[in-house]
């Protein structure tokens, strides 16, 4: 289900060779960053953790709250900012990470 739904959004799932990160460990960095904090984060604490700038932060978040796997939740108290969350959806992807990266990490060696 989840490789229909993240290559409708990022193309391959199957990592390619970028020069530095492939889509799927940057969309797991953007889970791992959001799960880590209780109260949710912000655009720009994701854009900091993950590395990523205003239009890639933008784009990935576009399509993770498109395909269900992060919700915008309502700013907290005086902050104007929304903060992000995992749905359920995005928390089973993110514990399943590691064993897909490892499978395709594999598979990759092999086919190359």
């Amino acid at each position: 289900m989840y490789p229909s739904l993240l290559n409708m959004g990022f193309g391959k799932l199957i990592p390619t060779r970028f020069k530095y990160r492939d889509r799927v460990t940057i969309v797991a960095d953007i889970l791992d960053t959001i799960y880590r904090d209780p109260k949710g984060k912000t655009k720009t604490g994701i854009m900091r953790a993950a590395n990523l700038n205003f239009s890639q932060a933008n784009e990935y978040l576009d399509h993770l709250i498109l395909c269900d796997i992060v919700k915008a939740t309502d700013p907290l108290g005086n902050q104007e900012a929304a903060r992000y969350r995992l749905t359920q959806k995005g928390s089973s992807f993110l514990k399943n990470f590691d064993v897909w990266y490892l499978v395709l990490d594999s598979f990759r060696k092999r086919v190359v």
